[in-house]
């Protein structure tokens, strides 16, 4: 998820906010990240750093386990990089900026509950040589902020997922205006508020069926709320107009439609934004619950997806923040789209 750009950013924008003579960040380089190898994620960090006060280097040595030893772990780094902070090139950059930020790239998380530790500063040293200063070790793994479009974001994956359960869903539509009509009109009235001459069901079908079919790339699928919306499209407006007592009535009409059996929603993966979505009364029932849970991941979703695709009208934001978000929404949409497929069959 975090990238060697990602972190030099959010290097740059510490360099702003502080005026100390050295400044250390910790990133734990996973699975997740990208590269996932230390060396070569120090070796794009130097690349993309180059002719600034910035020294990346890959933790070798213990330490860093003891809240009363991180002064002489930070000499101890320092003495290993001394070579590269002495270089003519980053020398000069340290000199001009009046410090250096040094990026340790460790396999673990920083777990130090520590605020800061004196350092001595050796005599080699750029700036303020021969002082004693205030040194804090920040841990950036999930601080580093990241664009709503980065690609560990999963964009692609909500999207394919949310073209997956509109699929689902129209066909559970379908089958059930021909095996049991009532509950699935009264679903379908609720998202279409049909009047006089409003098309009939089989039309709203046919249409949305025809708008699926023109899908050539999942993994592009940008559900719209708009005239000719699909019935995630709908979901998604519903969500974003009702109050979340409101949305409980159509919780209840999903639930009838989909009919999901007690195993179905007796243990599956709620979002956390239903939880802080919740409606002010207990759910009537755990089907009416998790029908609730699948609309809210709806909307989470396509909320997600639209901002990532307009990401430069936004911040950054944690990345690993966005990750945990998009995996706790595919989740939800995972299951639910594995329980309307088995409903629909």
């Amino acid at each position: 998820m975090i990238r060697p750009m990602d972190v030099v950013a959010e290097v740059r924008g510490c360099r702003t906010c502080s005026r100390k003579p050295v400044r250390f960040h910790w990133i734990a380089v996973t699975e997740e990240c990208e590269p996932k190898s230390r060396e070569a994620f120090a070796a794009q960090l130097r690349e993309l750093s180059a002719g600034e006060p910035v020294c990346a280097t890959v933790l070798r040595q213990r330490g860093f386990t003891d809240p009363n030893a991180i002064m002489n772990d930070l000499a101890d780094v320092l003495t290993a990089v001394r070579d590269e902070i002495c270089r003519p090139q980053i020398a000069q950059a340290v000199q001009a900026a009046g410090s250096l930020d040094v990026v340790l790239l460790a396999r673990r998380r920083f777990e130090l509950a520590v605020s800061s530790s004196p350092l001595d500063l050796p005599e080699w040293f750029p700036v303020s040589p021969g002082t004693t200063v205030s040194a804090l070790v920040t841990d950036r793994t999930l601080q580093t902020a990241v664009s709503l479009s980065a690609p560990g974001v999963g964009s692609g994956e909500l999207q394919h997922l949310l073209y997956r359960l509109d699929c689902t869903l129209l066909a559970k539509v379908r089958a059930g205006l021909n095996i049991d009509p009532q509950p699935v009109k009264s679903f379908l009235d609720q998202l279409w508020e049909r009047t006089g001459g409003s098309p009939t069901f089989k039309q709203i079908v046919d249409d949305v069926e025809q708008k699926l079919a023109s899908i050539k790339n999942p993994r592009d699928y940008r559900p719209s709320t708009g005239k000719n919306a699909t019935l995630v499209g709908r979901l998604w407006r519903e969500a974003n107009n009702r109050s979340a007592d409101g949305l409980v009535k159509l919780a209840k009409s999903l639930a009838r439609t989909l009919q999901p059996q007690a195993a179905d929603v007796t243990d599956y993966p709620e979002t956390l934004l239903t939880v802080l979505a919740r409606p002010t009364n207990r759910f009537p029932s755990t089907d009416v619950r998790w029908a609730y849970n699948v609309i809210v991941a709806v909307q989470g979703a396509c909320q997600l997806v639209t901002a990532a695709a307009h990401a430069d009208d936004y911040g950054r934001y944690s990345a690993w923040l966005l990750r945990s978000l998009s995996l706790d929404l595919r989740r939800s949409l995972d299951h639910a789209v594995e329980i309307v497929e088995r409903r629909a069959s």
